[in-house]
């Protein structure tokens, strides 16, 4: 505060004084050296240099700060020490002895003085501990986390007796927190929609379209162009510490950050054959998701579609709308830092205000709640629990209770890695390097394939759909009109051979459909797994990045100490924390690969039953027609 208004009471007058005061500045003494990465805003400084800290709340792991240069950045907080400030050269005056009534001065909110400026700077900037840092992530829409809702200090929405889940935005059920105009890339090949007639066993509840527009979800690419880092994986615009520290790992990794962790929050990695693994929970689960219909608030004015879903272990049936699988997979981000949380269904496909959009986006957020009770730690976690356990008939309190609970986990970013129960043995560094590399080299190429296979796929359909069934159609027309010519000779020995190339004009015709709609029972199953695959690839960039930033940290510390500038027990420390998010990352990747056989065996097995009942019909087809020739 530049300026503190005093107000005095002297010899019954009345008079305002005002003393401008000079805050004292911050000072932090560099603990190692940082080079920092100018593209980023980052200010470089060496061990022993005095900084200024210009802001502390820039986000976990990192302070603004100026050197004295006058050269301003952003740097690590485990980088630096606080020094202690002088002490104030004047005492604060004293407060007044009673207020005036008719003071034209405005006083602060609730007439407080012992609260006002200067004492709120004392406290703040010298005595308590630095803000708690705000989350990386945007709040401000209707599917994200309100901030002035849940992160306190602001005023809350109050509760609406029309829903339960009236502390979102409902402006646009479909504009999530990640959302753009329009995610697709030039290039980008997805699945094409299946193509249903909807008949009244098939129709949804409700009248009318859905009023729903579509989701535009904003999903990290990884582009053919993308610049690599040496792993050949991560983008080269996520500097060095950019997804390292700012999610906390760099806090983790340095220790200065502990919790006393409950049993029931440890996330157990076993040993096995294969490596470091999460351990399976002994009952796994489904969740079915159907029923979507239309449902309205505030009196009608506004409308969105609910989905029914139903958890296997309690077969209670819970109201989801789209905003809430946002403010899930919002949260699972935060949370699970080593675990690539892949992206919800996003654009329409087709008619994104008629019921076979709403029923394509029931079908592959299905795809996606599927993908999320398979995974052992996800499954398990709090926070998804009350996704699917929270009913209607608990109100609005309980949901808003254990979504705030969610939002102000402990254990999120960095401090996740708290919770991992790891084994006793050591990991060889060099080993876990090696393993990390081949894996990068296995993604990179896995998202090159799977690009190239959407695209031959959807290339393929396209054939299908159009210029195969034009030339067996083309064929079916001409045999067609030969019957018919042949039909002008009414002898009899002429009319079996007649009927039978007719008959032949009508199989290849029938084939030509055949082609049309063989799409649905094999490639679009295939096309469907490989674009989920590919977006799942999409968000490795960030986990393979932060393992990248441990174990370049590790190996920093072991440099340090051969200098002779960490201890030793620091750095034994720091590096069997770094083993930490090592078994964490081997435990993701081994659970990443099990999936991948078991979806991609049953994928081919798919697409080839599909393919041989396709051409086993075809060539019965054939052979009927030329059974009709036996007898011409």
């Amino acid at each position: 505060m530049p300026a503190v208004q005093i107000l005095h009471d002297c010899c019954n007058s009345l008079s305002v004084v005002t003393m401008l005061t000079v805050p004292q500045a911050i000072q932090a003494r560099g603990l190692y050296d940082f080079n920092g990465d100018l593209d980023n805003g980052e200010l470089t400084f060496s061990t022993g240099e005095t900084l200024t800290i210009v802001t502390q709340d820039i986000g976990e792991g990192w302070w603004e700060a100026r050197n004295e240069a006058g050269q301003q950045g952003l740097i690590p907080e485990s980088y630096v020490q606080l020094l202690e400030p002088p002490e104030p050269s004047f005492p604060p005056p004293p407060p007044p002895s009673a207020p005036v009534s008719d003071w034209n001065t405005p006083q602060t909110e609730g007439g407080d003085w012992n609260n006002d400026a200067w004492n709120s700077h004392g406290t703040e900037s010298w005595d308590q501990e630095p803000p708690h840092a705000p989350d990386y992530t945007n709040h401000n829409s209707a599917g994200g986390v309100n901030n002035q809702g849940f992160r306190g200090g602001g005023v809350q929405q109050q509760a609406s007796e029309e829903g339960w889940d009236d502390d979102w935005d409902d402006e646009n059920e479909d504009n999530s927190s990640n959302s753009t105009t329009n995610t697709s890339q030039p290039n980008e090949i997805k699945p094409d929609a299946p193509e249903t007639t909807a008949t009244d066993k098939d129709q949804l509840p409700g009248s009318g379209n859905f009023g729903l527009s579509a989701p535009k979800r904003e999903k990290k690419q990884m582009t053919q162009n993308s610049d690599f880092s040496k792993y050949g994986t991560v983008k080269k615009s996520f500097n060095r510490f950019s997804t390292f520290a700012k999610t906390g790992g760099d806090a983790f990794l340095m220790g200065t950050v502990s919790a006393n962790v409950s049993e029931s929050d440890l996330i157990k990695i076993i040993d096995t054959q294969d490596g470091p693994a999460w351990n399976y929970p002994s009952q796994p689960y489904t969740c079915a998701i159907k029923s979507p219909k239309k449902e309205s608030k505030l009196k009608g004015l506004k409308s969105y579609i609910a989905y029914q879903l139903t958890p296997s272990f309690s077969n209670i049936q819970v109201s989801r709308r789209y905003k809430h699988f946002d403010w899930l997979h919002e949260r699972l981000e935060a949370k699970f830092t080593c675990i690539p949380i892949p992206p919800l269904p996003d654009k329409a496909l087709s008619g994104r205000y008629e019921d076979d959009f709403v029923s394509e986006r029931m079908r592959q957020l299905q795809l996606w709640v599927d993908r999320m009770v398979r995974h052992p730690v996800i499954s398990q976690s709090e926070v998804f629990n009350h996704f699917l356990t929270c009913t209607d008939e608990k109100g609005l309190a309980k949901w808003k209770a254990g979504k705030r609970k969610a939002e102000k986990d402990e254990y999120q970013g960095g401090k996740f890695f708290l919770t991992l129960q790891t084994p006793p043995t050591s990991l060889d560094m060099r080993d876990v390097e090696k393993r990390m590399e081949i894996f990068c080299r296995f993604v990179k190429g896995m998202d090159d394939n799977m690009r190239n296979m959407l695209q031959i796929g959807h290339d393929s359909r396209k054939k299908h759909t159009g210029p195969y069934k034009r030339e067996f159609q083309k064929i079916g027309g001409s045999f067609k009109q030969l019957a018919e010519t042949f039909n002008l000779d009414s002898a009899a020995h002429s009319q079996n051979l007649t009927a039978a190339i007719d008959y032949t004009g009508d199989t290849y015709n029938e084939i030509g459909d055949m082609y049309e709609k063989q799409p649905r029972e094999d490639l679009d199953y295939m096309l469907e797994v490989l674009f989920e695959y590919k977006g799942m690839l999409s968000t490795y960039p960030d986990v393979l990045k932060l393992h990248e930033g441990a174990i370049g940290k590790a190996k920093e510390c072991e440099r340090l100490k051969d200098e002779g500038r960490m201890p030793e027990s620091d750095v034994a420390a720091v590096i069997q924390r770094a083993d930490v998010i090592s078994f964490g990352t081997l435990a993701e990747m081994n659970h990443f690969q099990r999936e991948r056989v078991a979806d991609y065996k049953e994928m081919m097995q798919k697409f080839l039953h599909g393919q041989i009942k396709f051409y086993r019909d075809i060539t019965q087809k054939l052979e009927s027609a030329l059974q009709k020739y036996e007898n011409a």
